[in-house]
């Protein structure tokens, strides 16, 4: 499932009391902004980023992108007078189908996670946010009276926001013609009569508004790398059926046989565990969930292919092979003869040296489904170390 995410870094932030857009302001040795798209960047479900920008820092803005090597930003737009002016300058240059996400460029904090769920949200309602249930006891006051609000009802917005494109651009279009501000996106929906639905969200995903929230940030992202470990471990294991008229491909290398794997790619159950396990160490699922078996775009599809992807991941998070161990289970075909050669392709699909890979074959002494012959199994233990 893909999106496109505009992204809006137009604001001056004046009550951060910098003298300057905020979004320059550099937690962790990188600028705001540059910590926000890069939760986009990785994210393998987004197809494009729609940066808006103030039109004098427009080449201030350009050059962070080079340096820090963000390479969606699919446009660059100039902001208008009002949030909701530049959200629509960006909802104009974005591909006008499928779904959109708005987010405030001051939001580093989202996570993919609930930007996942926000995204499936909007895909089948049409319109949800992220938001938290409010803690506070709020209270509204009119006419010198005070009401307490029942708070089990409250919700605090946050971005991003997710619309079906057709959606949000007539919300935005209607609010235009009627000359209404509204204070975030998702309110030009709501008055237009259509259901938003609610994706809860975490308090880390704060907007950094005042000078001290910068204290917040700083903190939160100190917390974050002193838990990251500095090494991740993954297993995955996987079952093709051994049937006739299919190719038998275990570790990218064809086996003569006369039975091969069943499956909706090339079914190579090595491989398929090597990703499992790398995506296992990433907590990123498994790879059922990247490329699913009911999309046809992975039908008969190289699983060299799919694993390259999924080491595109590793690398995008900082990490690099320590090693891994792996273990292909089959009565038969005899797998000795293929082990160097399969070992050899790990390599390179790793980026590693040989030394780092091993290749284990066994039966189980004709006991169970592989020892009957009917299907394979693969098993595999990977560290991953950073880089």
């Amino acid at each position: 499932m893909n999106y496109q995410s505009v992204v809006l870094a137009a604001g001056l932030g004046k009550r951060m009391r910098m003298g300057k857009n905020k979004q320059f302001l550099e937690l962790a040795g990188k600028p705001l902004i540059v910590h926000t798209l890069s939760v986009f960047e990785q994210d393998e479900w987004c197809s494009g980023i729609y940066l808006v920008v103030n039109p004098n820092e427009r080449a201030e803005m350009k050059a962070l992108l080079e340096e820090y090597s963000i390479t969606k930003v699919a446009d660059v737009i100039d902001g208008g007078s009002e949030r909701q002016h530049s959200v629509y300058n960006g909802l104009q240059a974005c591909k006008p189908d499928g779904i959109v996400l708005i987010h405030d460029g001051a939001r580093p904090f989202v996570e993919k996670q609930h930007i996942h769920e926000l995204v499936e949200s909007a895909s089948a309602k049409g319109a949800a946010l992220l938001a938290v249930p409010v803690t506070d006891t709020i209270k509204r006051a009119e006419d010198g009276r005070l009401e307490t609000l029942k708070r089990d009802m409250l919700w605090s917005a946050q971005t991003p926001q997710g619309f079906q494109y057709s959606v949000i651009k007539a919300a935005h279009e209607q609010a235009n013609q009627d000359q209404f501000i509204g204070t975030d996106d998702a309110s030009l929906v709501e008055r237009l009569g259509h259901h938003v639905d609610i994706v809860q969200s975490s308090y880390d995903n704060f907007k950094l508004t005042s000078p001290e929230d910068i204290e917040k940030a700083i903190n939160l992202l100190r917390g974050r790398e002193d838990n990251s470990l500095d090494v991740k471990i993954g297993t995955g294991y996987d079952v093709h059926q051994l049937v006739e008229g299919r190719p038998c491909i275990i570790g990218g290398v064809t086996i003569p046989y006369e039975k091969g794997l069943l499956g909706h790619s090339d079914a190579d159950v090595l491989l398929h565990t090597v990703a499992d396990a790398c995506l296992g160490a990433l907590g990123e699922g498994d790879i059922g969930k990247h490329f699913p078996d009911t999309d046809p775009a992975f039908k008969d599809a190289d699983s060299k292919e799919l694993l390259s992807q999924v080491w595109e991941m590793v690398k995008a998070k900082g990490f690099q092979l320590g090693n891994i161990d792996c273990t292909i289970i089959a009565q038969a075909p005899k797998m000795a003869p293929y082990i160097n050669q399969i070992r050899g392709n790990l390599a390179n699909l790793l980026e590693a040296e040989e030394s780092q890979i091993n290749i284990k074959a066994t039966t189980t002494e004709k006991l169970g489904f592989t020892g009957r012959k009917e299907g394979i199994a693969a098993q595999a233990a990977v560290l991953l170390a950073k880089r």
